[in-house]
């Protein structure tokens, strides 16, 4: 399943990046997949371990 987010502009596939940091909490990261590299300047979202529930884990 691929996360979708609505907007001013219509619906939007985000993309998922989960970062391993071995020392401290691991961070996720989403970001509209269509998203040009200026806009990914301030179009994403970053949350630490904890913070979020894995996908997999709320089915």
């Amino acid at each position: 399943m691929t996360p979708t987010v609505e907007g001013a502009s219509g619906r939007c596939e985000l993309s998922i990046v989960v970062i391993d940091n071995p020392n401290s909490a691991n961070e996720c990261v989403l970001y509209p997949s269509n998203a040009t590299d200026k806009e990914l300047e301030k179009m994403w979202i970053l949350a630490e371990e904890g913070d979020y529930t894995h996908l997999e884990d709320s089915q």
